[in-house]
């Protein structure tokens, strides 16, 4: 409705659309995505801001995103003054336009042109709420009250998620993979018993939706399992009117056109871990007993999965070997229009002796850097943000995963592990304990960033978390402190959001170059 009545708003302000304005007069509020705005460039003669689409935007990799489990208090509108939020990013954009991004940001960084950046930094000084564009300021908490103190409140989340572990086994044998393989596989009874428990918890504890991870392994060398799950639990969901959502996590070197007909019928997502290009994937991710994978999984990509309508999220795990070959990756990926990840490598004590995997400050940071350059020259539609950088999401969010929350692994055998990089460390079975419970219970301490040494002050702090809690407690002993990397993240999320910002700007037509 909001979309609506600005798209009429601006039809009538200026009906050509056509030419590039050097100054604006009137105050206006534009959401993204403007659709069915596809000229060279747009003409809006008002003060607006450019927000990160509300919409759901996901891009499925190994871990558990994150649930958004908390809300906003002390913001009420009906304050009498307000002043700017005391901890918000800002970088100046082309032709006047600034980013900004406030610490508590629902939904990732905003763009405002030079009328609504004015209107914001009248609040350094206590204002009242007068113009339309200023309740669109306290939305994005780029304003709050002048009398209170904006605090973070803990709610239930809405997804169970759960990591269903098919087989051990794997056709590939890659260096940094922490499962240990076997010929082990999961039964469909223990998946159907699975699937039961896991739907009577959401049920219990209040959950809108599950979210099923078929992975291994290689969890398509089992694909008859996988069909079988997926009807059980698409009944169970229907029965307990919750959402099922599904992916299936892949090497993508054994997909068929059957089972990529499959996907696309029954609506279940499909993930693929691709390192590189050619000789730089093949190194990382190389076949067991030796031999190249590359070849055959852009086979796959192109030939098999985007001709039967199957768009694959593409994750990249990046480590010491394939940094430098990133920016041709994303080449690639960008060419296809594909979703993408990029993800750092996390030692375990299968890879833990891989020296040559492990990440070095200055090479990755150079390599993501060439990556990013690549993206800004090839800025795609949709929302990528998510994608850009290591465990970062642009909704806030106060803890890194799902872990100990709303997030189980079930093991093959049907054992509950905290974490899938935990599949060696199962759970103690406690009679009639519920299996959050005893997720909760487990040794991963996945605390809040609030309460983390170095992170309490950062402006990032509600968009990384802190990193992977598991990968900070290898490397210092302690969960309650940022990560080994956080050089690294606030290096490169600043460049990040300023990408954001420039795909708000072009997907509005207001690059005029792009």
């Amino acid at each position: 409705m909001i979309f609506l009545m600005i798209a009429s708003a601006i039809s009538q302000i200026h009906p050509c659309r056509r030419c590039w304005p050097m100054t604006t007069r009137k105050p206006l509020l534009l959401v993204t995505p403007l659709h069915g705005n596809d000229d060279d460039c747009a003409c809006p003669d008002k003060a607006y801001v450019l927000l990160y689409e509300q919409e759901n935007i996901s891009v499925d990799n190994d871990c558990a995103c994150p649930d958004r489990a908390y809300r906003l208090e002390n913001m009420s509108p009906q304050k009498p003054l307000f002043v700017r939020q005391r901890d918000v990013h800002e970088q100046q954009l082309e032709n006047g336009y600034h980013m900004l991004m406030s610490a508590l940001a629902p939904n990732g960084p905003a763009v405002l042109n030079a009328l609504a950046h004015a209107r914001w930094q009248d609040f350094a000084t206590p204002q009242p709420l007068k113009d339309p564009i200023d309740r669109e300021l306290l939305e994005q908490a780029l304003l709050q009250p002048a009398d209170t103190t904006p605090v973070m409140k803990a709610v239930q989340a809405e997804t169970l998620v759960a990591w269903i572990h098919i087989t051990n086994a794997c056709n590939l044998d890659c260096p940094y993979c922490y499962v240990r393989k076997s010929s082990a596989r999961m039964s469909l009874e223990t998946g159907s018993a699975a699937l039961r428990q896991i739907f009577a918890t959401a049920q219990k504890q209040g959950f809108r939706s599950v979210k099923l991870k078929y992975a291994g392994g290689e969890a398509t060398l089992h694909f008859k399992l996988i069909r079988q799950l997926h009807e059980i639990a698409s009944n169970l969901a229907q029965k307990s009117n919750i959402q099922l959502k599904e992916v299936v996590l892949s090497n993508g070197f054994r997909i068929r056109e059957e089972d990529a007909i499959w996907l696309a019928n029954a609506r279940v997502k499909l993930m693929i871990s691709l390192d590189g290009i050619g000789a730089m994937h093949d190194q990382q991710r190389p076949l067991k007993g030796g031999g190249t994978t590359f070849t055959q999984i852009e086979k796959t990509i192109d030939d098999i999965l985007l001709p039967s309508g199957v768009i694959p999220d593409i994750t990249l795990t990046v480590t010491h070997l394939n940094a430098a070959g990133i920016a041709d990756a994303m080449k690639w990926i960008l060419a296809r229009a594909l979703p993408f990840s990029l993800n750092f490598y996390r030692r375990n004590p299968l890879s833990i002796g891989r020296k040559e995997l492990q990440l070095e400050e200055q090479a990755i940071i150079a390599g993501m850097e060439a990556a990013y350059q690549v993206i800004a020259e090839n800025l795609p539609a949709q929302p990528f943000l998510n994608g850009l950088l290591d465990r970062v999401q642009a909704e806030a969010h106060s803890h890194t995963c799902g872990v100990q929350h709303n997030y189980l692994v079930i093991r093959h055998d049907g054992a509950l592990a905290q974490c899938q990089m935990h599949l060696d460390n199962p759970l103690p079975v406690a009679e009639n304990a519920r299996p959050l419970e005893l997720i909760a219970l487990g040794p991963i301490q996945n605390i809040s960033v609030d309460e983390k040494e170095g992170c309490r002050d950062c402006v990032f702090r509600y968009r990384c978390s802190g990193g992977c809690p598991l990968e900070t407690y290898q490397a210092t002993g302690r969960w309650d402190i940022r990560s080994p990397h956080c050089h690294i993240y606030q290096t490169l999320l600043p460049q990040a959001l300023k990408l954001e910002g420039l795909r708000l700007l072009k997907t509005n037509g207001l690059l005029p170059h792009a």
